[in-house]
């Protein structure tokens, strides 16, 4: 499916036309509770939805982590409120719960199926981002968790048809917000170049990403910059571009269990390995490569990488990483009460096989014994 790009400054503007051109009767409004009007957004979506007399239904009642069960509530409110159209205004979470609710809504399956049915035609979905750095709306792909386990609903159908990334909503963003969501699309577009899946396309969204991202970031910590937060949307923009091809690896196979079982947020959660892998992807030997690359290959990419992020070498790698995550503010202190097994049990396979190096048991117990 393609997809209908409306990004910068002002882009908002857009959405008049849009939905004149959608002409839609009535609308479902999947949004955050409190940030939709802390943002800004709603002081500009709202009179155009009104003056277009619009029917809204909103639905905001579910958690920061989507969730199985409140999937199938907002899938129960479209059912009992039929929408001709769907709005996300939100973080990724806010997106990925508008995505999974029209996909479920049109098609049939578990969201650990490996096909799906389609049963009626699918609601137009419109996305705009208010955070940077998920990649939301970019991506043919929701997370989603049940019983603690996080799953990704992978499909065509999931993309938005239409994207508005418009960098305003993001000006007003508390620091750690920004430092853990700016991480994550940072996170993305380096484990998008390394992935064993990285193709041409992928590795040019993703430098342009991380060469974005790694300046900005810092930044809008630092001084609050607009132009550095429009930076940051780009670049989030750029990674959720770049995963959509090559999907993450190792540092977000171990993340999710960081979020379900110690409440960190998510591109905190990817912080808490991410010096680890940095350096440790960096391979010596072949025979540890999970990838068709040669040796070569891999170093030559590996050291194009460390160069944008002025890494000298695979020795300082992790100690580089350190340094840039306690500039914007992301501790990687251990949760009180840490139990490594709830970790280890819970890691995402099927991330941790995009990962260019092959990962041990004893290379496990090394991770951990990186912060013990």
């Amino acid at each position: 499916m393609s997809q209908r790009l409306f990004i910068g400054k002002g882009s908002i503007g857009n959405l008049d036309a849009i939905q004149k051109e959608q002409a839609p009767k009535a609308l479902l409004l999947v949004r955050g509770k409190d940030s939709y009007a802390r943002c800004g957004a709603q002081g500009y979506i709202e009179p155009i939805l009104s003056e277009a007399g619009i029917a809204v239904t909103v639905f905001s009642d579910f958690k920061g982590n989507p969730q199985i069960e409140d999937a199938y509530k907002g899938i129960a409110l479209l059912r009992e409120h039929p929408c001709d159209l769907i709005l996300a205004v939100g973080g990724g979470s806010v997106m990925d719960m508008a995505k999974l609710i029209r996909f479920f809504d049109a098609y049939e399956g578990s969201i650990d199926a490996p096909e799906f049915i389609q049963t009626k035609e699918i609601i137009p979905l419109i996305v705009v981002p208010t955070t940077a750095g998920t990649g939301s709306e970019a991506t043919r792909f929701a997370v989603v968790y049940r019983n603690h386990v996080k799953y990704s609903v992978d499909h065509p159908a999931i993309l938005p048809e239409i994207a508005i990334v418009d960098p305003v909503f993001t000006y007003h963003a508390d620091p750690y917000l920004t430092a853990c969501t700016g991480f994550d699309a940072l996170a993305q577009a380096i484990e998008a170049f390394w992935s064993v899946k990285a193709t041409t396309e992928s590795d040019d969204y993703a430098e342009k990403a991380i060469k974005l991202l790694w300046k900005a970031l810092p930044e809008v910590i630092r001084s609050e910059s607009e132009a550095s937060r429009d930076a940051l949307s780009l670049g989030a923009f750029y990674a959720g571009k770049a995963i959509n091809t090559t999907r993450t690896t190792a540092p977000h196979a171990f993340s999710y269990p960081f979020t379900s079982y110690y409440g960190l947020p998510h591109g905190h959660a990817v912080a808490m390995t991410f010096p680890f892998f940095l350096g440790f992807n960096y391979v010596e030997d072949r025979s540890q490569l999970n990838t068709t690359r040669t040796l070569e290959e891999h170093h030559q990419k590996m050291d194009l990488l460390y160069g944008w992020l002025g890494v000298a070498s695979k020795e300082d790698a992790s100690g580089a990483m350190n340094r840039f995550l306690t500039s914007i503010g992301l501790s990687r202190k251990l949760p009180e009460a840490f139990d490594k097994n709830l970790i280890i049990d819970n890691i995402n396979l099927q991330r941790l096989g995009n990962n260019p190096r092959l990962l041990t048991s004893e290379d496990i117990a090394s991770l951990f014994t990186y912060w013990l």
